[in-house]
């Protein structure tokens, strides 16, 4: 039993020096984080570039980021086979050498004497190890991706597919992953040197050094590291995004019709407000929009508060955000949690929005047309987001914008991943379907602007 115990505790030592030499890998290659570490050898086949993987939340605050685990699947799994039997061109970089060791020693020596009449404890510790590794790059083609998208489509049947519905779970494409391009050793040594005199009643001395070594082979071509894209799915349509936050199945049927619904029970309590408080509200909510370290504040304020309402106050140094902050609570303290709820809803809206789609959604409401782009953006939103086909647009819905107006409409939707194409009077769109879920944060901003704004 023993040696079975030590067998599995040399197992457990090599995954962990494993795991530690990727993270190492990805914070040389790529310091912003993009990059994910493979935490296991044994499994490091399946993070190979067009496999599935999926995301495990956070479970604690001192977690930086989202860890990723292996389905088995790869997306060719899941697509409808095409009569095409074309090859996917996964492009190979030209290696690189990335290189760490490091040569340590230290001592140590204290005194004990409050529980012993003499005591003294003196040692020394040394590592050394040895982590030079010559990498790969290897990225599916862009070209290889819109062909997939544009001639296979999704089975929705498939036992896959129905499992992520069932449980709204996310899913994400390996689009590149980082190998070693040769048979790889990793080495590292421990010694360590020590003496212990101790004096209580009996005089013992214990003298030695232990050392030990540990050395794991990379075979060539193994996996070290991945990037991953949200696998964004819509009917039978499929897509890649470009936003790490997107969901899988926001489009998904049912999806459309349930985002108006969803938004109208969020937001209903600020149709609720009074006029005074409604431009209070407005007036921090358009303080945020231009300020997006100001946004995160309070985002992270108020999902404190919402989380543990009866340990939280609510306050800030910033007086644009004071009038909310002291009609989000009463004169004691307590949260209203029917208030949180639909501000930190439309907070959440904002952050997915880029700062230039902020910037324009602030001239938006300065120029009082939000009205118009939420009936635009939730005309938009009833279209099929698919590449190949166009869609039309009512021409009411932009005639009664002037061209300035309608430059910052434009601009504002384009960003979201939706492009606009002038026909005549009117004009066409064509839009991918991860682009819904960029411009469904959009609807929900422009709905609670457009109550909040309200002179009624």
């Amino acid at each position: 039993m023993s040696r079975h115990r030590e067998k599995f505790k040399e197992h457990q030592a090599a995954a962990r020096m494993f795991h530690k030499a990727t993270k190492d890998l990805v914070k040389q290659l790529a310091p912003d984080g993009d990059l994910l570490p493979v935490s296991s050898l044994i499994d490091q086949d399946h993070f190979r570039p067009l496999y599935l993987v999926r995301r495990k939340p956070k479970k604690s605050f001192w977690m930086t980021h989202h860890r990723y685990y292996k389905t088995g699947v790869r997306l060719s799994d899941i697509l409808v086979p095409g009569q095409d039997s074309r090859n996917l061109d996964v492009q190979d970089s030209q290696s690189i050498t990335v290189g760490d060791s490091s040569d340590c020693r230290a001592e140590v020596s204290f005194k004990l004497s409050e529980h012993f009449q003499s005591s003294e404890v003196t040692g020394a510790a040394s590592t050394y190890q040895v982590k030079s590794i010559k990498v790969k790059r290897a990225e599916v083609g862009p070209a290889d991706l819109e062909f997939l998208q544009e001639e296979r489509k999704i089975k929705m049947d498939h036992s896959f597919i129905k499992d992520l519905r069932k449980r709204r779970e996310n899913v994400y494409v390996i689009n590149e992953a980082v190998h070693a391009s040769e048979e790889t050793t990793l080495y590292k040594a421990n010694t360590m040197e020590g003496n212990i005199l101790n004096e209580i009643y009996v005089h013992f001395s214990l003298k030695g050094t232990r050392g030990s070594k540990r050395v794991i082979v990379i075979p060539k071509d193994c996996v070290l590291a991945f990037r991953i894209k949200p696998l964004i799915i819509q009917s039978e349509s499929w897509g890649i995004s470009h936003h790490p936050d997107n969901e899988t199945f926001v489009a998904d049927d049912g999806g459309k019709e349930g985002l108006q619904s969803d938004v109208e029970k969020e937001c209903a309590e600020l149709s609720e407000l009074s006029t005074d408080l409604r431009a209070k509200f407005l007036k921090s909510i358009m303080a945020v929009i231009i300020n997006s370290d100001l946004l995160q504040e309070l985002k992270l304020k108020l999902e404190e508060a919402f989380e543990d309402a009866d340990k939280c106050e609510l306050k800030s140094e910033n007086p644009d955000l004071e009038d909310l902050l002291n009609n989000l609570q009463d004169s004691e303290g307590s949260i209203h949690r029917y208030l949180v709820g639909p501000v930190l809803y439309t907070l959440h809206a904002l952050g997915e929005l880029t700062e230039d789609q902020l910037l324009r959604l602030a001239q938006s409401v300065q120029k009082q047309i939000v009205s118009k782009q939420l009936e635009l953006v939730k005309s938009i939103l009833k279209q099929d987001f698919n590449l190949k086909d166009a869609f039309s647009l009512d021409a009411k819905l932009l005639s009664s914008l002037q061209e300035e107006e309608l430059n910052i409409t434009k601009a504002m939707i384009e960003l979201g991943g939706v492009t606009l194409q002038r026909n005549g009077p009117s004009f066409t769109g064509t839009g991918d379907p991860a682009a819904f879920s960029a411009l469904s944060a959009l609807y929900v901003a422009l709905y609670a602007l457009h109550l909040l704004s309200r002179s009624d």
